[in-house]
């Protein structure tokens, strides 16, 4: 039953500048302030003060290669906050991973309902367009802040890759993705070229959402063979990837969500009408490392925590309505609705934003957006249930929320740790570093520069069942539009890079 310590999500905001010039862009603080107040004045009550606040991490934090030349925040938290003219508590800095947005709601929620925090607010934001505009401009944004202090961090950072995985190109998500994407082909039982018109199909109905969409960076509606077919504006960037069928990461995009106890937004003076309750949660990964999966075309911690939060809620996969799958390749949302029992052509849609291709991707706070889209739709139509499903790394970490205006019957977060069991105890292939002699291809991936095709990621299966990872630089074309997995390979192993060749 709703208590007074129930959370409650009570404010939303977004924020997005398609066309701005890069020497007028707001910082990534300012950005934050902006939503930040908003998502406030949403909830329809009275000014209040925030006790944790939490912000997502930048891109720029996160990796190397997109460290920001205009400096960096050494608490952005605080740096948001005092925009706000608030003291919070508390201040996080998320970790690396899309799936963060609805983590942090999941926490953070769970903090309210123990009575630790009243009132917390989750934001984040990118601002990678403008970065890059400035740069080809030759333009100096100013952007540095050292607060003195820094923030608390959710642990330690996991990586994502071994060294051995690195080695061989398993990187840049644009890379990787694709493993998952041929071996899903190939699991659907389709010819490449039909798999492709298949990944057409499924994208161009995300186009039609982000060509209506307010805050879209593409609000271009597409047909599926304008996504599949290598142009000189869509050129090929790993098979069978196209530049439209890819994450855009370059956006100025913000969002806010506010959460408070029920009773706190009783005395705040909230609305009926602007609350929305979590039913559903959990927080899942996969066996982290990419050469440890079970398989390219399943995955376990997707079905195990989407089962976990309709069982939290009390609900069928047909009881959700509106729905958010993240999407930043089109393997995620093949993959997630795979897992979740969802058609692929589901007549209730499975975006609200239109993704990260076409709606944008920033950077991991893409599912910030989806969550307040939920939020949005829940209002407008009491009692549906809202469904959100959020993914990190290489379809590594996932967290799910559902929503609804009903209020919720005795939500709490369960300890992660519990479902981790079961999807650690899964059985993987072994695995060899040094492989040597004939096998097949488990799945692969083929990398272009400039549209054409450079090298391939192959991971393999040897003849007596270990798997193994290798490059391939050479009969690339037959990995192209023809069927490729199962087909016979030679590994040399080397050192860092095994190499593959046709038998």
């Amino acid at each position: 039953m709703t208590t007074s310590r129930t959370p409650v999500l009570v404010g939303v905001a977004q924020y997005s500048d398609r066309d701005g010039a890069p020497g007028n862009a707001l910082s990534p603080p300012d950005m934050l302030a902006r939503v930040g107040a908003a998502a406030m004045a949403d909830c329809g009550g009275r000014v209040i003060s925030i006790d944790a606040l939490a912000v997502v991490r930048l891109f720029a934090d996160s990796s190397p290669s997109f460290s920001s030349p205009f400096g960096s925040y050494t608490n952005l938290p605080r740096s948001m906050a005092r925009r706000m003219g608030q003291s919070p508590g508390r201040l996080l800095y998320g970790p690396v991973g899309g799936n963060t947005p609805q983590m942090l709601v999941n926490l953070l929620a769970d903090d309210i309902r123990h009575g630790d925090i009243d009132v917390a607010m989750v934001a984040g934001c990118e601002s990678l367009r403008s970065q890059s505009k400035a740069l080809k401009a030759g333009l100096a944004l100013h952007w540095s802040e050292d607060t003195g202090d820094g923030p608390d961090t959710l642990g330690e950072e996991t990586p994502l890759a071994s060294p051995h995985e690195m080695a061989h190109g398993i990187e840049l998500p644009v890379n990787v993705y694709p493993l998952f994407e041929n071996a899903l082909g190939a699991h659907y039982g389709r010819s490449p070229v039909d798999h492709r018109r298949q990944l057409g199909a499924l994208m161009a109905r995300f186009t039609q959402v982000a060509a209506v969409h307010a805050h879209a960076a593409l609000p271009v509606a597409r047909t599926a063979d304008e996504l599949i077919t290598p142009s000189h504006e869509n050129r090929l960037v790993a098979y069978p990837y196209t530049k439209y069928l890819s994450s855009n990461m370059f956006v100025d995009q913000a969002a806010a969500l506010l959460l408070m106890s029920t009773d706190c937004a009783d005395r705040s003076g909230v609305p009926a009408s602007k609350r929305v309750h979590l039913h559903g949660s959990a927080d899942t990964h996969e066996k982290i490392f990419v050469s440890e999966r079970v398989d390219y075309h399943s995955s376990p911690s997707i079905r195990v925590g989407a089962a976990r939060a309709l069982a939290q809620a009390g609900l069928g996969v047909a009881e959700l309505d509106p729905i958010a799958l993240y999407s930043c390749f089109p393997a995620a949302v093949e993959m997630a609705a795979d897992m979740i029992g969802l058609g692929h052509d589901d007549p209730r849609g499975l975006t609200l934003t239109g993704g990260l291709p076409y709606f944008g991707g920033p950077g991991n706070n893409y599912s910030m957006h989806a969550i307040a889209e939920v939020v949005g739709r829940c209002r407008s139509r009491p009692g549906s249930n809202g469904f959100v499903f959020a993914n990190g790394g290489y379809l590594t970490k996932h967290s799910f929320g559902i929503y609804s205006t009903a209020p919720a019957q005795g939500w709490m977060r369960i300890d992660p740790a519990i479902d981790q069991i079961e999807i650690d105890a899964m059985t993987s292939p072994s695995f060899t570093e040094a492989p040597s002699g004939q096998g097949s291809i488990e799945t692969f991936s083929v990398v272009h520069d400039r549209g054409l095709p450079a090298w391939a990621i192959v991971i393999g299966r040897l003849d007596d069942g270990r798997r193994f990872l290798s490059q391939m630089v050479d009969g690339l074309d037959a990995l192209i539009d023809r069927p490729a997995i199962g087909r016979r390979i030679a590994v040399v192993a080397g050192h860092p890079v095994n190499r593959a060749r046709w038998v």
